[in-house]
């Protein structure tokens, strides 16, 4: 008996400091989650070469991230990294011209989507919600 109670309070200590614990980087967390990204991670090698195109296409210098996933509820989360630390003014033509890009690469944005821009230090810039439930 006296070697069962500590090893059951080890155990429970164990298990009690793993719990809240988020190891799972923003690049594969839930795409709806409201951590921004972190300010020494960078985008998935994917977001990174849909921003090579994007940049390449005509789009903003300073982009160096796009991913695009559909949240729990289905409806499409874009994310953007860019180097702009205030944000794009007028922000309406930035998400315009991302909009056509997307589109023409085949991303389907019928539904509305959320796009979400970082700077390069995690600040969320921009929150835009595009879609049917936020803008009736």
């Amino acid at each position: 008996m006296k070697r069962i109670l500590p090893a059951l309070v080890l155990a429970a200590a164990v298990l009690l400091s793993g719990c809240g614990q988020d190891d799972e980087t923003p690049w594969t967390r839930d795409p709806t989650s409201p951590a921004p990204p972190s300010a020494t991670a960078s985008p998935a090698p994917a977001a990174t070469e849909l921003a090579d195109r994007y940049r390449k296409a005509g789009g903003d210098t300073d982009v160096y991230g796009i991913r695009h996933a559909k949240n729990k509820d289905g409806s499409l989360v874009l994310t953007v990294w860019t180097r702009k630390m205030t944000g794009y003014e007028p922000f309406d033509d930035f998400a315009t011209n991302l909009a056509s890009f997307l589109a023409a690469e085949g991303v389907r944005l019928d539904q509305g989507y959320v796009l979400n821009v970082y700077g390069p230090d995690g600040t969320r810039l921009h929150n835009y919600d595009t879609t049917p439930e936020n803008n009736s």
